[in-house]
């Protein structure tokens, strides 16, 4: 399907560790969308020092290659997130 993104990743119930999207543009941001029934998941910033509740229905748009993100674990239900 046509999309303004260059591509689309969908990760299912596993944990994010801490990292920086090694392709991405340090000028564009990268949209989050949390789906599921992880109502607990926690989507944490390090370099910014927050910790931003996560649950489903949830977009955020960040820039990836220069903020390292995490989502360390969510908790019960399944977490569905496309990136």
């Amino acid at each position: 399907w046509p999309s303004v993104f260059s591509g689309i990743e969908v990760i299912v119930n596993r944990e994010t560790p801490h990292h920086r999207d090694p392709g991405a543009s340090p000028s564009v941001y990268d949209l989050l969308v949390s789906l599921g029934q992880a109502n607990q998941a926690i989507l944490d910033l390090p370099d910014l020092g927050a910790q931003l509740g996560y649950p489903p229905g949830t977009m955020v748009y960040i820039l990836g290659k220069v903020l390292e993100h995490g989502v360390p674990g969510w908790g019960d239900g399944e977490r569905i997130v496309m990136a």
